[in-house]
């Protein structure tokens, strides 16, 4: 990895660790997650279609979080490499 694109991952990392590790997106997050838990659980048995549209929501909440993860791990993985 260049010395600009290590640069840009590491401020792709630190702009995703504090995202991580932000109150307000962790609170709108967790709000998020259990609204869409209640609709779910509120979603009469024969709306199987509703409910899977809903749980797809959830998952991909789950899969955008994730992708902070991903950039974190890239850059460690990135300096390791580095070092090596």
């Amino acid at each position: 990895m260049s010395e600009l694109d290590l640069g840009q991952a590491a401020t792709d990392a630190d702009a995703a660790k504090n995202m991580l590790e932000s109150e307000v997106f962790n609170k709108a997050f967790m709000q998020m997650n259990s609204q869409l838990m209640d609709q779910i659980l509120a979603t009469p048995l024969e709306a199987a279609e509703e409910r899977e549209r809903l749980y797809n929501m959830y998952k991909a909440g789950q899969l955008f979080v994730q992708q902070f993860a991903g950039l974190i791990n890239n850059y460690e993985l990135a300096i390791q490499r580095e070092e090596v």
